[in-house]
């Protein structure tokens, strides 16, 4: 008989052998930090799949209707052909948190797990990338107005 392991637990191994080391945060979200950005992750034992959240990639003032008007833009389009999914929230304070989060299946049959993590991972990180350029891109065309 196979002994089967817990998405939470598969989870935690490979990000353990990533060289990155997991924590509990008190919702109860596995926390770790990876190159430098701290990121979150929602497991469930019952389920194959987990969010992976890079909170805070990017914030601005909620009073910049400028800024935020090109947050939204790009974030529409990146949700619109990306592989990740940007969203924005307002706090109680005056800052505006941009967030990046992928839903993808963590499972044992997966060759290479450590190489799919990094991979999942690097999804995020293009991602921030593009969302700075095309946020200056959008800057400089108002700049040629």
């Amino acid at each position: 008989m196979e002994e089967t392991i817990s998405t939470r637990q598969l989870a935690l191994n490979t990000i353990e052998r990533i060289g990155s080391e997991p924590k509990y945060t008190e919702e109860g979200r596995i926390q770790f930090e990876y190159q430098g950005v701290i990121f979150l992750m929602e497991t469930a034992n019952d389920c194959d799949f987990v969010n992976l959240i890079w909170p805070w990639c990017y914030s601005f003032s909620k009073f910049d209707i400028d800024e935020f008007a090109r947050v939204r833009q790009v974030a529409n389009d990146i949700n619109a052909y990306g592989v990740v999914s940007v969203f924005y929230g307002v706090t109680d304070s005056d800052e505006v948190g941009v967030h990046i989060k992928k839903h993808f299946l963590l499972v044992p049959q997966i060759p290479n797990m450590e190489d799919y993590m990094k991979l999942m991972l690097d999804s995020f990180f293009r991602t921030a990338r593009t969302l700075d350029l095309e946020i200056e891109k959008l800057k400089m065309q108002e700049c040629e107005r």
